[in-house]
Formats: structure tokens, C-alpha cells, sequence
């Protein structure tokens, strides 16, 4: 079984807008829970799930601007993805 670990910020995200709207409940409906340390953790998944997780992720995350509520000018500023067995 594996877990699926993410952290994200974005460049010109005033308020965290985008994770708080979006990043956030995308996450929590892949399973992904928020964590005290302001990662977020899958529960233990097969290989399969963990890689559609990961790859669901990036597709989210990659283009900013696909939100209309957020700051044209908004940018990844850092992903942190981390897979381990469980």
C-alpha cells in the first residue's frame, strides 16, 4: 500500500484563494486530508490509485488561471509530492 503526500503555494495568491477555493476541495475528494503541518495525506492506497492521485493532482494545479476568481498573474511557487509504502 502507498500514501500520497502534497504541499503547495502559489506566487500572487492574495488570501490563499486558490488553495482555499479550489486546491483544497479537489484534494479532500481524491482523499487527500488536510494536515496539521499544511501537507496533505492520502490514507494507505494500492500503486494504481496512488499514481491516478498524483497524476489527478497535477493536472489540477498546473495552470492557475483556469480559475477565474484568482489572480491572472498567479504562479506555482512550490509542489512538494512525496510516495511512500505504508
Amino acid at each position: 500500500m502507498w500514501r500520497v503526500i502534497v504541499r503547495i503555494s502559489y506566487f500572487h495568491d492574495t488570501g490563499s484563494g486558490l488553495p482555499n477555493n479550489h486546491v483544497v476541495p479537489f484534494f479532500n475528494a481524491l482523499g487527500l486530508q488536510n494536515t496539521a503541518t499544511g501537507t496533505f495525506e492520502s490514507p494507505a492506497v494500492d500503486r494504481v490509485q496512488a499514481a491516478t492521485q498524483l497524476s489527478d493532482v497535477l493536472h489540477a494545479i498546473a495552470n492557475p488561471q483556469q480559475f477565474n476568481d484568482g489572480d491572472a498573474q498567479a504562479a506555482l511557487k512550490h509542489l512538494w509530492v512525496y510516495i511512500d509504502r505504508v
